[in-house]
């Protein structure tokens, strides 16, 4: 799924950076891939298989952007810390991580927990909470050296309001917050900021889901103020820039909805 794309919007605001997008063959990550180097990042993003990143590769050089392809599970740190050499090697700095990489169709599977196993939860913390770890602690002399380091973890209101039949996710995601608010107090004398965002949007995955089941997606999209979910890369990837860009460059240890107005009481 492609929306008509306006490039004007992010237009140079980050011309001559660099960034990480962990997660980013498909989807929400995708979408934020596009909108960086479409304002003038040089984007490498990374993926557990790297040919799952060609359809990525493909729709930034066709808005004339940069970006390369890296292969990294970031449940694995040696993984990371090999994606992060090759980016610095590439480019010689990297001022932007956005760790957006997560368990996949576990992480929206329904599960009661009494069904639960530890195998289960191991499998999602490890992309998840070590993640985040592992894209942080790698990165962080680098970002120390940008001058104006960005540090951005993709949530979900799953982590604010919490989902009956997921608790798993739900409390990753609640996690997430923790996270970004130490960071955010700890990495702010480099001048680095930490933020999260939860993102709704009309994923690949969420129109095929919503296709076979028209009726339920015709009432969960009458319960956005804006009457539509997000785009991938108009809505959820500009607010990405923005947030790496200057114009935002005092926000700090926030956790940001993108979500049309879905979620106006957390």
């Amino acid at each position: 799924m492609n929306a008509k794309i306006d490039t004007i919007a992010e237009s140079g605001l980050l011309s001559g950076r660099v960034a990480l997008v962990t997660g980013a063959g498909a989807g929400i990550g995708r979408g934020i891939a596009q909108a960086l180097a479409a304002a003038g990042a040089h984007v490498a993003v990374t993926g557990r298989r790297l040919g799952t990143c060609d359809e990525t590769l493909a729709l930034v050089a066709a808005e004339g952007g940069s970006a390369i392809a890296l292969e990294a599970d970031v449940s694995d740190r040696a993984a990371v810390d090999r994606a992060i050499e090759a980016v610095v090697k590439r480019w010689g700095r990297l001022d932007i991580v956005v760790q957006n990489a997560n368990a996949g169709a576990d992480s929206s599977h329904p599960i009661a927990l009494e069904e639960i196993t530890e195998a289960d939860w191991m499998r999602q913390a490890r992309v998840a909470w070590d993640g985040n770890f592992h894209c942080a602690q790698a990165a962080l002399p680098h970002l120390k050296a940008s001058g104006k380091g960005r540090f951005i973890v993709l949530g979900s209101a799953f982590g604010l309001h919490g989902a009956a039949m997921n608790p798993i996710y739900s409390a990753l995601k609640g996690g997430d917050r923790g996270f970004v608010k130490s960071l955010a107090r700890e990495w702010g004398p480099h001048g680095i900021t930490v933020n999260a965002i939860e993102p709704a949007a009309m994923t690949e995955a969420a129109q095929v889901f919503f296709e076979q089941n028209l009726a339920l997606r015709d009432m969960f999209i009458r319960m956005f103020p804006l009457g539509r979910m997000g785009e991938p890369r108009n809505d959820i990837g500009r607010a990405v820039v923005a947030l790496c860009s200057d114009m935002m460059g005092y926000v700090s240890g926030q956790n940001l909805p993108v979500d049309g107005g879905l979620y106006t009481a957390l």
